[in-house]
């Protein structure tokens, strides 16, 4: 569930598992059985399953869906966010910036930036579905950026997350660190 890309990993090695799930939420008395579908699959008939460009075309596929939903996933936490802090006082913004010297993303660009101050106080926020480690750079850039165009010091950068996409989690926890940004995601159960 954290990471939805493996799905077509794991259909493409094991493809019993679509049969598996099928015959959950079909009635199991109207499959075929795998000697049914032997008997009607000759060497000529064969040529209509999926290839592994057939394949490949699928994986694309989810990745866009997964990101859209990633993309519209955020957006709606973020909404959520602003709106409950707003009524506790805090004053919550999304600021642009032109950056025409492409510091931010080595090359000009826009630049948003999620900003909450309170009692003087500046915090940064950064809503991601998932944070790479190359996404670091970036946010850390976003921060001096801000701090240059507003003359307004931040206080604290906070990246709200479900995932962090990395085989060495805890190396990008340390590079955050480093950084003085705050990367806030859920803990694994300690059961």
């Amino acid at each position: 569930m954290e990471n939805p890309s493996i799905l077509v990993d794991v259909l493409v090695a094991r493809p019993a598992i679509i049969y598996e799930v099928l015959s959950k939420l079909t009635p199991w008395q109207n499959l075929a059985t795998k000697d049914d579908i032997k008997q009607l699959v000759t060497k000529e008939e064969a040529k209509n399953f999926a290839t592994k460009d057939d394949i490949k075309r699928l994986e694309v596929t989810l990745n866009a869906l997964g990101a859209r939903w990633g993309i519209l996933s955020e957006d709606s936490f973020r909404q959520g966010v602003m709106e409950i802090l707003k009524e506790t006082g805090w004053k919550v913004d999304v600021v642009v910036l032109y950056d025409k010297t492409g510091y931010v993303y080595d090359e000009p660009s826009e630049v948003e930036v999620d900003v909450v101050v309170r009692d003087g106080r500046v915090f940064l926020i950064e809503i991601t579905s998932s944070l790479k480690r190359g996404d670091l750079p970036i946010i850390k850039r976003k921060r001096e950026f801000y701090e240059r165009q507003t003359q307004r010091k931040v206080d604290q950068v906070l990246v709200v997350t479900p995932f962090i996409h990395d085989k060495y989690q805890d190396r990008v926890k340390a590079m955050a660190k480093d950084m003085g940004i705050i990367i806030v995601y859920p803990k694994p159960d300690q059961d």
